[in-house]
């Protein structure tokens, strides 16, 4: 008889946690904007904020092929939506900063480079817009002086 009680007990509790992900996952007004960073980091790689080092550089290890390496997220804090994002749906508003190495080609050395910016949540769908360069420690924009 125990046999046949553990796997059942193992079955419906693995079931019971992949509702609470599910419902967790529909209530957190935050959830894929991971993805999103992700995303734009991977987007920065293919930009011209990151060239890569010709071969003639000689760069071996991380960031020799891509041109930007150590990325990092330095802060994250919530934003105001405006009345035209609250019109169009938007739910949630969020503001990143990220910090990373690119190659300088001029100075032949990678060099610390970051950016900031919103990600707005609509339904399902996160939609990334550039923001004003950031403290990144406090994801506060600079004053304009």
């Amino acid at each position: 008889m125990r046999r046949l009680i553990y796997p059942a007990l193992i079955t419906a509790l693995a079931a019971l946690g992949a509702c609470s992900t599910e419902r967790a996952a529909e209530t957190d007004p935050y959830a894929g904007l991971s993805e999103a960073v992700r995303d734009w980091r991977l987007a920065l790689v293919d930009s011209p904020a990151c060239p890569a080092p010709a071969p003639e550089a000689g760069v071996e290890g991380p960031g020799a092929r891509e041109g930007c390496r150590s990325f990092a997220e330095t802060c994250k804090v919530e934003a105001p939506l405006t009345e035209a994002e609250r019109a169009s749906g938007a739910q949630v508003k969020a503001l990143t900063g990220l910090r990373w190495e690119a190659w300088d080609p001029v100075a032949s050395e990678f060099r610390n480079a970051s950016a900031a910016a919103y990600f707005t949540r609509a339904g399902e769908t996160w939609t990334r817009s550039d923001a004003p360069p950031v403290n990144l420690s406090t994801c506060q924009p600079f004053a304009a002086g």
